[in-house]
Protein backbone atom coordinates (compact mmCIF):
# COMPACT_ATOMS: atom_id res chain seq x y z
CA UNK A 1 0.00 0.00 0.00
CA UNK A 2 1.91 2.85 -0.98
CA UNK A 3 -0.61 5.57 0.87
CA UNK A 4 -0.32 5.88 5.23
CA UNK A 5 -2.30 7.70 7.35
CA UNK A 6 -0.85 7.93 10.57
CA UNK A 7 -2.58 9.35 13.51
CA UNK A 8 -4.35 9.41 17.28
CA UNK A 9 -7.47 7.50 18.82
CA UNK A 10 -10.59 10.10 19.43
CA UNK A 11 -9.64 9.90 23.03
CA UNK A 12 -6.19 9.64 23.20
CA UNK A 13 -2.82 10.11 21.29
CA UNK A 14 0.04 7.30 21.38
CA UNK A 15 2.95 9.77 19.57
CA UNK A 16 5.30 7.01 20.71
CA UNK A 17 3.37 4.43 19.21
CA UNK A 18 3.01 6.71 16.14
CA UNK A 19 6.95 6.94 15.68
CA UNK A 20 7.55 3.64 16.28
CA UNK A 21 4.71 2.34 13.32
CA UNK A 22 6.55 5.52 10.97
CA UNK A 23 10.00 3.34 11.76
CA UNK A 24 8.73 -0.10 10.46
CA UNK A 25 7.49 1.73 7.79
CA UNK A 26 10.52 2.84 7.10
CA UNK A 27 13.01 0.41 7.50
CA UNK A 28 15.73 -0.53 4.86
CA UNK A 29 15.17 3.27 3.19
CA UNK A 30 17.73 5.30 3.66
CA UNK A 31 17.03 9.10 4.56
CA UNK A 32 20.77 10.85 4.60
CA UNK A 33 21.50 11.56 1.13
CA UNK A 34 18.48 9.93 -0.23
CA UNK A 35 17.36 12.49 -3.35
CA UNK A 36 14.17 10.34 -3.16
CA UNK A 37 13.18 10.97 0.18
CA UNK A 38 11.20 14.41 1.91
CA UNK A 39 9.79 15.26 5.22
CA UNK A 40 7.47 18.10 4.93
CA UNK A 41 6.23 20.07 7.80
CA UNK A 42 2.72 20.85 6.81
CA UNK A 43 2.87 23.34 9.78
CA UNK A 44 5.07 25.76 8.06
CA UNK A 45 3.86 28.07 5.86
CA UNK A 46 4.38 28.01 2.67
CA UNK A 47 3.96 23.99 2.79
CA UNK A 48 0.70 23.05 0.70
CA UNK A 49 -0.79 19.54 0.53
CA UNK A 50 -1.21 20.44 -3.42
CA UNK A 51 2.92 20.37 -3.09
CA UNK A 52 3.23 17.02 -1.36
CA UNK A 53 0.89 15.20 -3.51
CA UNK A 54 2.89 16.56 -6.35
CA UNK A 55 6.39 15.33 -4.70
CA UNK A 56 4.91 12.20 -4.13
CA UNK A 57 3.85 11.58 -7.70
CA UNK A 58 7.22 12.67 -8.74
CA UNK A 59 9.18 10.03 -11.22
CA UNK A 60 12.08 8.67 -8.48
CA UNK A 61 15.60 9.65 -9.67
CA UNK A 62 17.83 6.97 -10.80
CA UNK A 63 15.15 4.50 -9.81
CA UNK A 64 14.03 3.21 -6.86
CA UNK A 65 11.52 3.87 -4.49
CA UNK A 66 9.86 8.14 -3.83
CA UNK A 67 9.15 8.38 -0.07
CA UNK A 68 7.54 11.27 1.30
CA UNK A 69 6.41 11.91 4.94
CA UNK A 70 4.09 14.84 5.72
CA UNK A 71 3.86 15.67 9.28
CA UNK A 72 1.32 17.70 10.80
CA UNK A 73 -1.85 16.18 8.67
CA UNK A 74 -4.28 17.91 10.81
CA UNK A 75 -3.64 20.80 9.53
CA UNK A 76 -5.20 20.31 6.27
CA UNK A 77 -8.03 19.28 7.66
CA UNK A 78 -9.31 22.29 9.67
CA UNK A 79 -9.91 23.52 6.36
CA UNK A 80 -12.53 21.52 6.05
CA UNK A 81 -14.46 22.06 9.34
CA UNK A 82 -17.57 24.26 9.69
CA UNK A 83 -18.20 25.02 13.31
CA UNK A 84 -20.06 22.28 15.59
CA UNK A 85 -23.50 22.34 14.93
CA UNK A 86 -25.81 24.32 17.89
CA UNK A 87 -27.44 21.38 19.40
CA UNK A 88 -30.57 23.03 20.40
CA UNK A 89 -31.33 24.35 16.53
CA UNK A 90 -29.46 21.81 14.71
CA UNK A 91 -28.97 17.61 14.26
CA UNK A 92 -25.52 15.86 14.41
CA UNK A 93 -24.88 15.19 11.10
CA UNK A 94 -21.87 15.30 9.27
CA UNK A 95 -19.64 18.34 9.53
CA UNK A 96 -20.18 19.08 5.39
CA UNK A 97 -22.88 19.41 3.54
CA UNK A 98 -21.60 21.12 0.49
CA UNK A 99 -17.92 21.63 -0.42
CA UNK A 100 -16.83 25.08 -0.83
CA UNK A 101 -15.19 26.46 -4.19
CA UNK A 102 -11.59 26.59 -2.02
CA UNK A 103 -11.54 23.20 -1.14
CA UNK A 104 -12.23 21.74 -4.71
CA UNK A 105 -8.72 21.86 -5.51
CA UNK A 106 -7.49 19.76 -2.05
CA UNK A 107 -10.31 16.62 -3.32
CA UNK A 108 -8.79 16.94 -6.46
CA UNK A 109 -5.27 16.62 -4.90
CA UNK A 110 -6.40 13.69 -3.11
CA UNK A 111 -7.76 11.94 -6.16
CA UNK A 112 -4.94 11.96 -8.06
CA UNK A 113 -3.26 10.20 -5.41
CA UNK A 114 -5.13 7.08 -6.81
CA UNK A 115 -2.49 6.60 -9.24
CA UNK A 116 0.60 6.44 -6.81
CA UNK A 117 2.28 3.19 -7.76
CA UNK A 118 4.20 0.74 -5.50
CA UNK A 119 7.52 2.91 -6.40
CA UNK A 120 5.90 5.46 -4.27
CA UNK A 121 5.19 5.85 -0.72
CA UNK A 122 3.33 8.57 1.45
CA UNK A 123 3.04 8.85 4.74
CA UNK A 124 0.51 11.36 6.48
CA UNK A 125 1.26 11.45 10.59
CA UNK A 126 -0.91 13.68 13.02
CA UNK A 127 1.04 12.56 16.61
CA UNK A 128 -1.02 15.34 18.17
CA UNK A 129 -4.74 14.29 17.70
CA UNK A 130 -6.66 12.21 15.09
CA UNK A 131 -8.64 13.01 11.86
CA UNK A 132 -12.21 13.52 12.01
CA UNK A 133 -13.94 10.71 10.05
CA UNK A 134 -16.46 12.79 8.93
CA UNK A 135 -14.72 15.39 7.12
CA UNK A 136 -14.62 15.32 3.13
CA UNK A 137 -11.12 15.19 3.21
CA UNK A 138 -10.54 11.87 5.21
CA UNK A 139 -13.13 10.32 3.54
CA UNK A 140 -11.79 11.49 0.03
CA UNK A 141 -8.19 9.82 1.40
CA UNK A 142 -10.36 6.62 2.02
CA UNK A 143 -11.62 6.58 -1.25
CA UNK A 144 -8.50 6.73 -2.76
CA UNK A 145 -7.14 3.26 -1.12
CA UNK A 146 -5.66 5.35 1.84
CA UNK A 147 -4.61 2.48 4.52
CA UNK A 148 -5.75 4.51 8.06
CA UNK A 149 -3.94 3.52 11.00
CA UNK A 150 -4.85 4.95 15.01
CA UNK A 151 -2.95 4.92 17.66
CA UNK A 152 -4.86 4.93 20.82
CA UNK A 153 -2.78 5.93 24.12
CA UNK A 154 -2.09 2.71 26.69
CA UNK A 155 -4.04 2.61 29.67
CA UNK A 156 -3.34 0.64 32.65
CA UNK A 157 -6.63 -1.37 33.89
CA UNK A 158 -6.24 -3.75 36.79
CA UNK A 159 -10.05 -4.40 36.76
CA UNK A 160 -9.19 -6.14 33.34
CA UNK A 161 -5.50 -7.12 33.64
CA UNK A 162 -4.41 -4.67 31.13
CA UNK A 163 -1.56 -3.63 33.74
CA UNK A 164 0.33 -6.76 32.66
CA UNK A 165 0.41 -4.74 29.22
CA UNK A 166 1.99 -1.78 30.61
CA UNK A 167 4.88 -3.89 32.85
CA UNK A 168 5.72 -5.80 29.78
CA UNK A 169 6.20 -2.80 27.73
CA UNK A 170 7.91 -0.97 30.45
CA UNK A 171 10.24 -3.62 31.20
CA UNK A 172 11.37 -4.13 27.80
CA UNK A 173 12.31 -0.52 27.64
CA UNK A 174 14.31 -0.93 30.47
CA UNK A 175 16.01 -3.73 28.93
CA UNK A 176 17.03 -1.52 25.92
CA UNK A 177 18.96 0.81 28.59
CA UNK A 178 20.70 -1.98 30.54
CA UNK A 179 18.28 -1.91 33.39
CA UNK A 180 16.02 -4.54 34.82
CA UNK A 181 13.31 -3.52 36.83
CA UNK A 182 11.21 -6.26 38.75
CA UNK A 183 7.24 -7.14 37.95
CA UNK A 184 6.87 -4.62 40.96
CA UNK A 185 9.41 -1.72 40.18
CA UNK A 186 7.98 -1.54 36.48
CA UNK A 187 3.71 -1.24 38.46
CA UNK A 188 4.87 1.63 40.59
CA UNK A 189 6.56 2.99 37.69
CA UNK A 190 3.61 2.71 35.83
CA UNK A 191 1.53 4.09 37.99
CA UNK A 192 3.17 6.93 38.99
CA UNK A 193 4.27 7.91 35.43
CA UNK A 194 0.99 7.39 33.91
CA UNK A 195 -0.12 5.50 30.18
CA UNK A 196 1.53 8.35 27.71
CA UNK A 197 4.47 5.78 26.95
CA UNK A 198 6.63 8.86 24.97
CA UNK A 199 7.01 10.12 28.73
CA UNK A 200 7.75 6.54 29.79
CA UNK A 201 10.55 6.32 27.79
CA UNK A 202 11.96 9.57 29.03
CA UNK A 203 11.40 8.61 31.98
CA UNK A 204 13.37 5.26 32.31
CA UNK A 205 16.25 7.41 30.56
CA UNK A 206 16.28 9.30 34.03
CA UNK A 207 15.86 6.54 36.03
CA UNK A 208 18.88 4.11 34.15
CA UNK A 209 20.76 7.33 34.23
CA UNK A 210 20.36 6.93 38.04
CA UNK A 211 21.04 3.13 39.22
CA UNK A 212 23.35 2.87 36.25
CA UNK A 213 23.80 0.32 33.52
CA UNK A 214 23.14 -3.39 34.82
CA UNK A 215 21.72 -2.47 37.88
CA UNK A 216 18.21 -3.33 38.99
CA UNK A 217 16.13 -0.41 40.34
CA UNK A 218 14.00 -0.27 43.62
CA UNK A 219 10.41 1.65 44.27
CA UNK A 220 12.76 4.01 46.33
CA UNK A 221 14.34 4.80 42.85
CA UNK A 222 11.74 5.12 41.25
CA UNK A 223 9.91 7.95 43.88
CA UNK A 224 13.79 9.61 43.93
CA UNK A 225 14.19 10.37 40.46
CA UNK A 226 10.80 9.68 38.20
CA UNK A 227 8.56 12.58 37.91
CA UNK A 228 4.76 11.72 38.99
CA UNK A 229 2.44 12.47 35.78
CA UNK A 230 -0.15 15.40 36.89
CA UNK A 231 -3.26 12.95 36.74
CA UNK A 232 -1.64 11.09 39.33
CA UNK A 233 -1.16 13.76 41.92
CA UNK A 234 -4.85 15.16 41.12
CA UNK A 235 -5.55 11.38 42.09
CA UNK A 236 -3.86 11.49 45.06
CA UNK A 237 -5.13 15.14 45.94
CA UNK A 238 -8.69 14.29 45.66
CA UNK A 239 -8.02 10.69 47.63
CA UNK A 240 -6.77 13.84 50.37
CA UNK A 241 -10.36 15.95 49.58
CA UNK A 242 -12.23 12.50 50.49
CA UNK A 243 -10.29 11.87 53.54
CA UNK A 244 -10.50 15.51 54.76
CA UNK A 245 -6.95 15.73 55.07
CA UNK A 246 -6.51 19.27 54.22
CA UNK A 247 -2.67 19.28 54.73
CA UNK A 248 -1.65 16.72 52.84
CA UNK A 249 -4.03 17.83 49.80
CA UNK A 250 -2.00 21.36 49.94
CA UNK A 251 0.91 19.03 49.50
CA UNK A 252 -0.04 17.77 46.70
CA UNK A 253 -1.12 21.25 45.09
CA UNK A 254 2.57 22.67 46.08
CA UNK A 255 4.12 19.89 44.23
CA UNK A 256 1.97 20.11 40.97
CA UNK A 257 2.63 23.62 41.05
CA UNK A 258 6.38 23.34 41.58
CA UNK A 259 6.54 20.70 38.84
CA UNK A 260 4.46 23.58 36.15
CA UNK A 261 0.82 22.61 36.61
CA UNK A 262 -1.41 25.62 35.68
CA UNK A 263 -4.41 26.56 37.95
CA UNK A 264 -6.59 26.75 35.60
CA UNK A 265 -5.08 22.89 34.23
CA UNK A 266 -5.93 21.54 38.22
CA UNK A 267 -9.35 23.38 38.40
CA UNK A 268 -10.38 21.92 35.31
CA UNK A 269 -9.38 18.10 37.05
CA UNK A 270 -10.73 18.81 40.45
CA UNK A 271 -13.81 19.68 38.56
CA UNK A 272 -13.60 16.27 36.56
CA UNK A 273 -13.21 14.15 39.53
CA UNK A 274 -15.58 15.50 41.78
CA UNK A 275 -18.13 15.40 38.61
CA UNK A 276 -17.62 11.48 38.00
CA UNK A 277 -17.67 10.81 41.95
CA UNK A 278 -21.27 12.36 41.58
CA UNK A 279 -22.03 10.57 38.01
CA UNK A 280 -20.78 7.40 40.06
CA UNK A 281 -23.05 8.16 43.25
CA UNK A 282 -25.95 8.17 41.04
CA UNK A 283 -25.98 5.60 38.65
CA UNK A 284 -24.28 3.18 41.19
CA UNK A 285 -27.86 2.38 43.19
CA UNK A 286 -29.52 0.84 40.01
CA UNK A 287 -29.93 -2.76 40.00
CA UNK A 288 -27.92 -3.02 36.40
CA UNK A 289 -24.77 -1.75 38.88
CA UNK A 290 -25.52 -2.75 42.32
CA UNK A 291 -25.55 -6.48 42.04
CA UNK A 292 -22.11 -6.87 40.35
CA UNK A 293 -18.71 -7.39 41.75
CA UNK A 294 -16.04 -5.14 42.10
CA UNK A 295 -14.47 -6.77 38.79
CA UNK A 296 -17.56 -6.20 37.14
CA UNK A 297 -18.49 -2.57 38.19
CA UNK A 298 -16.09 -0.53 36.85
CA UNK A 299 -16.85 -2.17 32.95
CA UNK A 300 -20.55 -1.38 32.88
CA UNK A 301 -20.32 2.09 34.93
CA UNK A 302 -17.51 2.98 32.60
CA UNK A 303 -19.24 2.02 29.17
CA UNK A 304 -22.50 4.04 30.73
CA UNK A 305 -20.41 6.97 31.73
CA UNK A 306 -18.35 6.50 28.49
CA UNK A 307 -15.02 6.63 30.54
CA UNK A 308 -12.40 3.77 30.82
CA UNK A 309 -13.03 1.01 33.20
CA UNK A 310 -9.04 2.30 34.99
CA UNK A 311 -10.94 5.61 35.92
CA UNK A 312 -13.95 4.18 37.06
CA UNK A 313 -11.91 1.51 39.36
CA UNK A 314 -10.41 4.68 40.90
CA UNK A 315 -13.75 7.09 41.18
CA UNK A 316 -15.11 3.76 42.98
CA UNK A 317 -12.48 3.79 45.61
CA UNK A 318 -12.93 7.97 45.86
CA UNK A 319 -16.55 7.78 46.30
CA UNK A 320 -16.49 5.46 49.46
CA UNK A 321 -14.12 8.12 51.28
CA UNK A 322 -16.59 11.21 50.38
CA UNK A 323 -19.15 12.41 52.82
CA UNK A 324 -22.31 13.47 50.94
CA UNK A 325 -22.60 16.26 49.15
CA UNK A 326 -24.71 17.87 46.74
CA UNK A 327 -22.88 18.68 43.32
CA UNK A 328 -25.12 21.96 42.98
CA UNK A 329 -23.07 23.50 45.87
CA UNK A 330 -19.92 22.57 44.97
CA UNK A 331 -20.07 23.46 41.44
CA UNK A 332 -20.84 27.27 42.67
CA UNK A 333 -17.68 26.75 44.70
CA UNK A 334 -16.14 25.89 41.70
CA UNK A 335 -17.39 28.75 39.52
CA UNK A 336 -15.98 30.93 42.54
CA UNK A 337 -12.96 29.99 42.23
CA UNK A 338 -12.47 29.66 38.27
CA UNK A 339 -13.77 33.66 38.88
CA UNK A 340 -10.80 34.14 41.03
CA UNK A 341 -8.18 32.56 38.74
CA UNK A 342 -9.07 34.08 35.72
CA UNK A 343 -9.87 37.87 36.77
CA UNK A 344 -6.23 37.44 39.18
CA UNK A 345 -8.95 38.65 42.25
CA UNK A 346 -6.73 36.57 44.92
CA UNK A 347 -2.98 37.68 44.10
CA UNK A 348 -0.61 34.97 44.59
CA UNK A 349 2.75 32.86 43.12
CA UNK A 350 2.28 30.98 41.17
CA UNK A 351 -0.84 32.83 39.84
CA UNK A 352 -4.03 31.13 40.91
CA UNK A 353 -2.72 29.30 43.65
CA UNK A 354 -4.50 31.29 46.55
CA UNK A 355 -7.93 30.42 44.83
CA UNK A 356 -7.15 26.68 44.92
CA UNK A 357 -5.89 26.63 48.48
CA UNK A 358 -8.83 28.28 49.50
CA UNK A 359 -10.88 25.61 47.35
CA UNK A 360 -9.13 22.77 48.56
CA UNK A 361 -9.38 24.05 52.31
CA UNK A 362 -13.37 24.56 51.87
CA UNK A 363 -13.61 20.71 50.18
CA UNK A 364 -11.69 18.96 52.61
CA UNK A 365 -13.55 20.47 55.37
CA UNK A 366 -16.86 19.71 54.07
CA UNK A 367 -17.62 23.07 53.34
CA UNK A 368 -19.32 25.46 50.55
CA UNK A 369 -18.47 28.82 51.32
CA UNK A 370 -20.55 28.73 55.09
CA UNK A 371 -23.00 26.00 54.20
CA UNK A 372 -22.61 22.17 55.13
CA UNK A 373 -22.69 20.24 51.80
CA UNK A 374 -24.47 17.34 53.20
CA UNK A 375 -27.56 15.99 51.90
Amino acid sequence: MPLYLLHGDSQSTDAHGIRERLDVLLKGIPREGNLNFTTYDLADSGTSFMDIVSSALTIPFLGGKRVVVAKNAKVIEKSFRKPEPDPETEAEEDIEENIPKSQESLLRAVEQLKSLTDNALLILVEEDGHLDGRTSFYRALKDAGCDIESFKQMWFDPASGNIRDAVDFIQHEASVLGIRPDHKVAQAFAYRVGPNRSNIVNELKKLAAYVGPGNSPSIEDVEAVVTECYEAGIFSMVDYLGQGNTAMALKELDDLMDRGAAAPYILTMIVRQIRLIALVREVLPRPEFSGLDWKEQPKAIGSELGEHPFVITKVLKQERKFKPFRYSQITELFMETDVHIKRGTMPSKPPGKLALEMLITKLASGHSGSTRYEN
